[in-house]
């Protein structure tokens, strides 16, 4: 019996079990869930938390090719008969680029300049903060300048040629010719131009108010009024091509500048334009901050 005894207790002395990996740490620890709620009127614990958009060009891509779907209305009114939907003077020359120029000249100032300050024009603080929601999702919540850039140029190139062929080519052209059945000539040109820019801005009504569909009718009005002195479709192209991407990087950059916080509640905003991102993107309302987003965000390539 002792030596049985000695065997036993050799063998216990003798084992040695293989280590286990230690098991992850849990991505909150009890402290910090406690103390989480206890901050919170509600007791409700923190949902973890989702990232901010980032730079990503399928993202570019999917906001480039929306504006194509309009390119069924000049392929529809291409065999109508008389109808040019690049304009009788249609050039890319010099006097076109000059034109263009001097007609995105005030459509920048009204947009640069800062009239939501003005107590009148204090709605125009909705069409901002929807311009800058889009450029959250575009272009991401980081400050990078190249990518910014090609992607602006993309998007605002699509734009640009798609929405002009459609709306100044095809319908304020279309709408022309076949008023021009009925009534003189100028008040033709004014009902066509009324309409598309009536629906141009129906189409870009990004706000919950009348803001942004105010703000796009008066941009499809200057694009219509420089087709119909020109009678070539470049120079609107033009036009909203520089107004476009010059909006594109100034909100990139201010968006990029504005800090977390004003990133999180653009994101988390009830106007259209968020609500339909949103859903597009897959990016969660309100969300707290990771732990890597506390700090401002870092400038990218």
């Amino acid at each position: 019996k002792s030596l049985m005894a000695t065997l036993v207790v050799a063998l216990l002395l003798s084992y040695s079990p293989s280590p286990r990996p230690a098991l992850p740490p849990p991505r909150f620890s009890a402290l910090q869930l406690s103390s989480a709620a206890a901050q919170r009127s509600d007791g409700v614990l923190p949902l973890p938390a989702s990232p901010l958009p980032r730079f990503a060009w399928r993202t570019v891509v999917t906001f480039a090719a929306n504006p194509a779907a309009f390119l069924v209305i000049p392929l529809l009114f291409r065999f109508a008969p008389g109808l040019d939907v690049l304009g009788a003077n249609w050039a890319t020359d010099r006097m076109a680029l000059r034109h263009g120029l001097v007609g995105t000249a005030p459509l920048l100032a009204l947009t640069l300049l800062p009239l939501d300050r003005i107590p009148a024009f204090s709605s125009l603080r909705e069409v901002t903060t929807a311009s800058k929601t889009i450029c959250l999702y575009a272009f991401g919540a980081r400050l990078v300048p190249l990518r910014a850039f090609a992607a602006a140029t993309l998007l605002a190139g699509s734009a640009a040629v798609c929405e002009e062929l459609a709306f100044r080519g095809a319908l304020m052209g279309g709408a022309e010719r076949l008023c021009l059945q009925l009534l003189p000539p100028r008040i033709c040109a004014l009902i066509a131009l009324a309409a598309q820019a009536l629906l141009f801005g129906r189409l870009h009504s990004y706000t919950a108010s009348a803001a942004y569909f105010a703000a796009a009718t008066v941009a499809g009005c200057a694009f219509g009024a420089a087709f119909l002195a020109t009678r070539n479709l470049a120079v609107p192209v033009l036009m909203h091509f520089a107004v476009d991407m010059v909006s594109f990087l100034v909100c990139h950059v201010q968006v990029s500048r504005s800090g977390e916080a004003e990133q999180r509640r653009l994101i988390g905003g009830d106007s259209p334009i968020a609500t339909a991102l949103r859903g597009l993107v897959g990016v969660p309302p309100g969300a707290p901050p990771r732990a890597d987003e506390r700090s401002a965000p870092q400038q990218g390539a």
